[in-house]
């Protein structure tokens, strides 16, 4: 494994804004990002997702997926931003027979714990949910092929199991269908759930959150799906949706449609590989998509009234095109939405941006970027942006970013560094 402290990133937000690594004269205290190439051999593209990996404040950890051979890792930062690669790398091939995974493998982190998992197709009419804590445990979820969309979340308890405290669990949705993922207890047959919006119309399942609305110890389900595939829409479900038919779940006849006042129609209509990321308990992000061949795209911000259970967009939507992952930054009191643009035009290559916007949790999202990312040398193809995370690093959190085969990690978006003014300083301990 290489890793490199660089000046990358360097902005130019307006004419005559800039940094050259010849404005510092001790690169080694001055530079504010690491660069970490792949770190064996094992993965002909590496970076395809990350995540998180821990919660913790000593140093940071993120979670890496490689493609080419599917592969799980760990990099693990110290607290003076040194990085190695752990030693619970997974041939996920050898250990749980995957195969090639998706162009935009779906990679959560669990918010309440260190937990990740990756979802990915395992076979014929099988999922499977890889989960765990430095390593992973496969659980399958049988009937559907291509998982969509997943999420965490606390299902309500099941009448027919202990009343024991319920961990998060994953959701998964494939098509116009959730299943839900068990850890323990595992019910049979598979729990399922076809998703109808209020006329009784199939809603193809893009985006999944958990929301915390109709109660205070378990979720309800965020939707923002299609309808005929002309028509986006955003739905609240309750959460009793993970655990399928009564008397234990909400699908009667295997069908659920939506808590009625909740539906919004939005501009936008998602393709697979769209998201939703949740702000907190009732606030979220549409991070929406064409399919291949469309830069079209969608940043959007939502509240959701528990009182009322409706759905509203709160201030003006981002559409710049090429938009492909996002993630929510929090510094202090402070939030930001990082998002990543991998196929934008950095100096004239298709070498991929990422762009950092704040967020009003009153107003939305400002429009224009705090900070705006890349490699300083971009290259064609780089894809830069087309995985991005904010790691939890000496107990705060900081931006993580994904590109071809190289994993960027900003421990500082000070005024050189994002190109305006400082979001967060220097988090490394020296």
């Amino acid at each position: 494994m290489r890793t490199k402290i660089l000046l990358t990133g360097c902005a130019l937000l307006s004419a005559g804004v800039g940094c050259k690594w010849t404005d510092f004269d001790d690169l080694e205290k001055d530079t504010w990002v690491s660069s970490t190439d792949k770190p064996n051999g094992d993965s002909t593209d590496y970076g395809v997702a990350i995540a998180r990996g821990q919660k913790g404040s000593n140093g940071g950890k993120l979670v890496v997926i490689g493609a080419g051979q599917a592969q799980y890792t760990e990099l693990v930062y110290s607290p003076n931003g040194d990085s190695d690669l752990a030693p619970t790398a997974l041939k996920l091939n050898t250990q749980f027979g995957i195969g090639n995974l998706d162009q935009q493998p779906i990679l959560i982190a669990d918010p309440s714990n260190d937990e990740v998992s990756l979802v990915v197709n395992s076979g014929s009419q099988a999922i499977a949910v890889l989960t765990g804590t430095g390593g992973l445990l496969a659980h399958q979820v049988f009937g559907p092929e291509q998982p969509d969309a997943a999420t965490y979340m606390v299902p309500p308890p099941r009448v027919d199991q202990p009343a024991l405290p319920t961990p998060a669990q994953v959701l998964v949705s494939s098509g116009d269908t959730v299943y839900g993922t068990f850890v323990m207890n595992v019910p049979n047959p598979q729990t399922k759930c076809q998703l109808q919006d209020a006329a009784a119309s199939p809603v193809t399942v893009r985006g999944v959150g958990a929301a915390r609305v109709s109660s205070t110890t378990f979720d309800d389900v965020v939707v923002w799906g299609s309808v005929g595939g002309n028509v986006g829409k955003l739905l609240l479900y309750p959460g009793s949706v993970f655990n399928g038919n009564p008397p234990v779940g909400a699908c009667a006849g295997g069908i659920a449609q939506p808590i009625a006042t909740s539906v919004l129609e939005t501009p936008f209509v998602p393709a697979k590989g769209s998201q939703i990321v949740m702000v907190d308990a009732t606030h979220f992000i549409a991070v929406g998509h064409k399919d291949l061949g469309s830069a079209d795209s969608f940043l959007g911000y939502y509240t959701i009234d528990p009182t009322a259970k409706t759905i509203t967009a709160t201030g003006a939507a981002v559409t710049l095109g090429d938009l492909r992952t996002a993630t929510v930054l929090n510094v202090g009191t402070k939030r930001f939405v990082v998002a990543g643009y991998p196929a934008a035009l950095v100096e004239n290559v298709k070498a991929g941006r990422v762009l950092v916007f704040p967020l009003d949790m009153t107003a939305g999202i400002d429009a224009t970027p705090a900070a705006q990312l890349y490699d300083s040398q971009p290259e064609d193809n780089q894809q830069f942006g087309r995985g991005v995370a904010a790691m939890p690093f000496n107990g705060e959190e900081v931006v993580a970013v994904a590109a071809d085969n190289e994993i960027f990690v900003y421990f500082e978006l000070g005024p050189s560094s994002s190109g305006m003014g400082s979001i967060y300083g220097d988090k490394r301990v020296r």
